[in-house]
């Protein structure tokens, strides 16, 4: 798992400077490969579902928050860099 570039694409959403889909797809693909337990897919997946959520609508009209959602993938993210190191 490259923590750093994901960290980078997460950074680069929160700035606006990164398409939603895209940051999705890269953490997707990061949490196949690192074939984590399967808790780590479920919490990932119930984080990304909420990001579709949040991209469907406009910040005013989303009941999610993007700085809880970041905070939230970045804690998934030294979890599961954390348990793939194990």
């Amino acid at each position: 798992m490259d923590v750093n570039s994901l960290r980078a694409e997460l950074d680069a959403w929160v700035a606006g400077d990164q398409d939603t889909h895209v940051l999705i797809m890269s953490f997707r693909d990061a949490c196949e490969q690192a074939r984590l337990p399967q808790k780590y897919s479920d919490v990932l997946e119930g984080v990304l579902s909420r990001m579709e959520s949040f991209s469907l609508f406009t910040e005013e009209s989303c009941s999610f928050s993007k700085k809880d959602l970041a905070a939230a993938l970045s804690l998934w993210l030294e979890k599961a860099h954390q348990a793939s190191e194990q």
